[in-house]
């Protein structure tokens, strides 16, 4: 059980942390230099193999989903919920 709720809190902090990462690539972009952009796809990837890959093993890949899922749903929620923003 400890397993499960340890990989829950770990994907919710890995989503913050893509949606975050999501915020500074897309400034990064929008720069329109190629090296922004380059750094702009690398970054993400090489946090999330880091982190995933070599830092962080998870022990229960249903705690880690479920986390994911809900982290993902509370990013879609914050989005809608501001206000001015319009989210498809």
């Amino acid at each position: 059980m400890d397993a499960f709720f340890g990989n829950f809190f770990l994907a919710l902090f890995l989503a913050g942390l893509f949606r975050f990462l999501w915020t500074i690539c897309g400034m990064l972009v929008r720069s329109k230099d190629v090296g922004n952009a380059v750094f702009a796809v690398a970054l993400p990837l090489s946090m999330l193999y880091l982190l995933i890959g070599k830092i962080l093993p998870i022990e229960s890949w249903e705690g880690f989903a479920a986390g994911a899922v809900t982290g993902g749903l509370c990013c879609l929620a914050w989005a809608r919920m501001r206000p001015g923003k319009v989210v498809p």
